[in-house]
């Protein structure tokens, strides 16, 4: 009786779903609408780079807004970055001396100084099933 009652809890433990939520971003200020907007959420260890497990794009309004949803997300603490790829070639352009040339944001408004904010000043945590969250683009 006990081998089969663990095999009926192996079995029904693959069928769960797991845990997942929605974020939906809004960000302001984009300044120049061209292109689309693109969002990362990051764990601690992909903040700031490319390969964020949970992306999604948007093309900015009239209004210079965009929003962005992105879908099954595990829930745990992130960081959410933005970028204004205005010439829409999947990258964040920077200068000679690597400032950025399209608009940047972060999840709290977490601000640039020389350089991107720490994980920490922009680390959210997301729940199920979700939520929304806004921050604004900054430019230099």
């Amino acid at each position: 009786m006990q081998r089969v009652l663990i095999s009926v809890l192996l079995l029904t433990a693959g069928l769960t779903p797991a845990a997942a939520a929605t974020l939906t971003v809004n960000i302001t200020d984009v300044e120049d609408i061209d292109g689309v907007v693109r969002v990362a959420v990051c764990d601690r260890k992909h903040f700031t780079e490319a390969q964020c497990a949970y992306k999604g794009s948007a093309p900015a309004n009239a209004d210079g807004q965009a929003s962005v949803t992105i879908h099954d997300i595990p829930p745990g603490v992130y960081a959410v970055q933005a970028y204004a790829d205005t010439n829409n070639n999947d990258r964040l352009d920077t200068n000679w001396i690597g400032w950025p040339k399209e608009g940047m944001g972060f999840s709290n408004d977490a601000q640039m100084h020389h350089g991107p904010p720490s994980y920490d000043d922009a680390a959210i945590k997301l729940s199920e099933p979700g939520g929304t969250i806004r921050f604004s683009m900054q430019y230099f």
